[in-house]
This record gives C-alpha cells, sequence and structure tokens, in this order.
C-alpha cells in the first residue's frame, strides 16, 4: 500500500526529515502544480502525451487530456492535497464522456493545445514510423490518472481492485515536495500501480486489437488480390498481407505501387523510398522533384488529379490518390472500394511507367 513517501535531507551524516509541504510552502495546484506537469509532462509517465488542457466535458473542465502509446485516452485530474474517495467518481465520469468522443473531436482539442494533430503529436514525441501510427486505435480505451501529494486508504482500496479484478487502466500519482533548509525543492513521485504493469495493460489490449485487425486485413487483402490478378499482370506475384500496405516494384529500385487501406478510408500511391544510404542527397526528394515538374501533363494524361506529398521532414516521398468513403472496417463497401483502388491503380501505372523509367 502506498500512501505517503517521506523524504529526509543528509546534512553533516545526520538525516534530517524534510517534512514542508506543497501548501505549506505557498505552492498551489494551479499556478504549480499544472505548470510543472505542462513544463514536464515526462513526470506524468514516459508514454503518455499531452494533447489538452482544461477540456470542457458534460462534467466540466478536466485539468488534463493524455494519450498514451497504444492510442488510449489519458483522463488527469490533479488535486494538490490528498485524494479522496469521491475524484474517482469525478474522474469515471470524465471518461463516460470522452470514451463518445470520435477523431475529429479529439484532433481538435489537440490542435487547440499543440498546434498539432494527434498523429503528429504521437509521432514527435513518442517516435513512431507511419506503420505504427497506422496500427495504432485512438480511444478504444480511456485511462485514469488520479495525481495528488497523498491518497485515502479507502480509494486506495478501490483503485487496486478496479485494476486487478476488472483489468481497468486505472492509477494514482503521488508527488511529494519538499524544500531543503538551503531553499532547495525537490519533487519525488510513485504511483500505486507499477507504471510497467499499466503498460503491459496497454500492451496486452492493442495486441487484441492487432489480431482482429490483421484478420480483417487479410481477408480484404485476397479480395482485392483476386479481382486485380483478373485484369493486369501488377500485383501478379504478391501474396495478402495484415498490414495496412501491400505493395509491388515499379521497375527502378526504391519505388513502389502501394494499395493502402486504413480504418475510414483507401487509396493508391506510388512510393518513393530508396533506403537511408541514398539520404545525402536524398534520392528521393531528387526523383519527386523530377516527377512533380510533369504534373500538369500526367494528371491531364490520368484524368484526375493526385496528391503530391514530398514530406520534407521524412526520408520517403509518395505521390497517389485517397478515397475517405470507405476502409477496411465498411465491409459491406468492399466491393465499390476495392473496383475503385483497382481501377485507379492501373491507371496510374500505365500512366506513370515511362516517367518512372526515365529516373536516375
Amino acid at each position: 500500500m502506498v500512501t505517503e513517501i517521506k523524504l529526509w535531507e543528509i546534512n553533516e551524516g545526520k538525516l534530517i526529515p524534510s517534512n514542508i509541504s506543497l501548501t505549506e510552502a505557498g505552492r498551489t495546484e494551479t499556478d504549480d502544480l499544472e505548470k510543472w506537469i505542462r513544463n514536464n509532462p515526462g513526470l506524468l509517465g514516459e508514454e503518455i502525451v499531452l494533447i489538452g488542457e482544461q477540456v470542457m466535458t458534460k462534467r466540466g473542465p478536466l485539468d488534463f487530456l493524455g494519450i498514451d502509446r497504444s492510442g488510449n485516452l489519458v483522463i488527469i485530474e490533479l488535486k494538490r492535497d490528498r485524494l479522496h474517495r469521491e475524484v474517482l467518481a469525478q474522474a469515471i465520469d470524465y471518461a463516460s464522456d470522452l470514451a463518445s468522443w470520435d477523431l475529429e473531436r479529439l484532433n481538435a482539442e489537440c490542435e487547440k493545445h499543440t498546434g498539432k494533430r494527434i498523429e503528429e503529436c504521437l509521432s514527435e514525441n513518442l517516435d513512431l514510423d507511419d506503420e505504427a501510427l497506422e496500427e495504432i486505435s485512438i480511444n478504444n480505451f480511456q485511462k485514469i490518472l488520479l495525481v495528488g501529494t497523498s491518497v485515502d486508504e479507502s480509494l486506495e482500496r478501490m483503485i487496486e481492485w478496479l485494476s486487478d479484478n476488472y483489468d481497468m487502466g486505472i492509477n494514482v500519482l503521488i508527488f511529494k515536495y519538499t524544500q531543503t533548509k538551503s531553499g532547495d525543492e525537490i519533487i519525488a513521485k510513485t504511483t500505486i500501480i507499477p507504471e510497467e504493469i499499466e503498460q503491459e495493460k496497454s500492451q496486452r489490449r492493442q495486441r487484441k486489437i492487432y489480431a482482429e485487425r490483421h484478420i480483417l486485413r487479410r481477408e480484404f487483402w485476397t479480395q482485392l488480390l483476386e479481382k486485380i490478378n483478373k485484369k493486369s499482370n501488377l500485383f501478379s506475384r504478391i501474396s495478402p498481407g495484415v498490414y495496412y500496405w501491400i505493395g509491388t516494384g515499379a521497375g527502378k529500385s526504391g519505388i513502389g505501387y502501394n494499395f493502402v487501406v486504413y480504418n475510414n478510408e483507401s487509396g493508391c500511391e506510388i512510393y518513393l523510398d530508396r533506403g537511408k544510404e541514398y539520404v545525402n542527397p536524398n534520392i528521393n526528394k531528387e526523383r519527386f522533384d523530377k516527377l512533380i515538374s510533369s504534373k500538369e501533363e500526367i494528371e491531364s494524361k490520368l484524368g484526375f488529379s493526385i496528391k503530391w506529398e514530398r514530406l520534407d521532414n521524412k526520408r520517403a516521398s509518395r505521390i497517389g490518390i485517397r478515397f475517405s468513403d470507405g476502409g477496411v472496417r465498411d465491409k459491406e463497401k468492399w466491393d465499390t472500394t476495392q473496383d475503385r483502388m483497382i481501377e485507379k491503380m492501373i491507371k496510374i501505372e500505365e500512366v506513370f511507367r515511362e516517367y518512372i523509367r526515365k529516373l536516375e
């Protein structure tokens, strides 16, 4: 049972209890504890990215809203003193509202707080690549993190019971603030549930989502490949996979034709990535610039517009088209989605073939 952190100052070989509290030092939740967390979100845990502050819910304003590397929302409620059992009901109320928020609403909150969308924040803060980001399911689960300087025994007991018996993502983070005689300020922290146990819970849930999604994607790709192989030999040597993309070579090293399918959208693309040994100078950007110099001519031959993504902050570049009205989750739309993907891919390969052949 973790109810109190005790600190001592070592002075000339003697241990002197350090008992000055947050409130006794004139510190406040709003002016200090929130500021420390805002400026140092790592205090909450290594895998939590803050995407909102004073987020308005049906229950009222939530102190902080975070997200972890598995896409779980983290409801963070702060109290500058002891955490009482009532704060649990408050946090569950927040979670019950946020559970219904869709990605668009969450992105709006994230952009208001960070100026960026959720995927950008996860990529930058947790070093996730495109494939890892696509595997994340945003807001499938909600976690609760209660933050204070101590905790009631009854609340601690409830937290452990919910975690152990219902596998609920819930924890208490306890900060201990003190000042030394010389005026130095110190913060220590501990949790009721070890952080590694909470991370394992998130990973276990995510593995279950992966398994279900992989089965669905393999079925989607099997059906699509059967169709395209009746019309073209482009993907004749490709087997159905479990990831969000399948690709085939474009006749030039480092360039491929990819089909992509996400939860709610799909597309076709030309992906340019020669590898890390070709980044200085970056041959992918050189090839992209050469192709885009013929943009008007290419799109005229295609008969439709495509998206040209140089991706200056990444090694690769991408050219393609996306459809936002059908993805792997919309099984009743698979036939329409796949037929459109195949039609566009065959045309893209037909038009780009000669332009790619002329590249270095």
